[in-house]
């Protein structure tokens, strides 16, 4: 194989890769646009839901970051 066939090649892989990233960015844009369109048209009843959603997700985030906090401040056991 010579080196121009090497660089085709690599270029190929190099396409792949960035077909492949630009499909799942555009598989989660529109997600996120279908998810913002459905808030959107949300009832009040579906609103309420959907933010204690999100208050759930953040008190979950900030107590696991608790939990890494306190797990640090631990003496270690000498």
């Amino acid at each position: 194989m010579g080196m121009w066939d090497r660089i085709q090649a690599m270029l190929r892989r190099e396409k792949r890769d960035l077909d492949d990233a630009i499909d799942d960015l555009t598989q989660r844009g529109n997600a996120a646009l279908d998810r913002h369109e459905h808030e959107l048209h949300a009832t009040p009843e579906e609103k309420i839901a959907i933010e204690q959603e999100r208050g759930a997700e953040i008190d979950a985030e900030f107590d696991e970051v608790k939990r890494q906090i306190e797990g640090r401040a631990r003496p270690d056991p000498d």
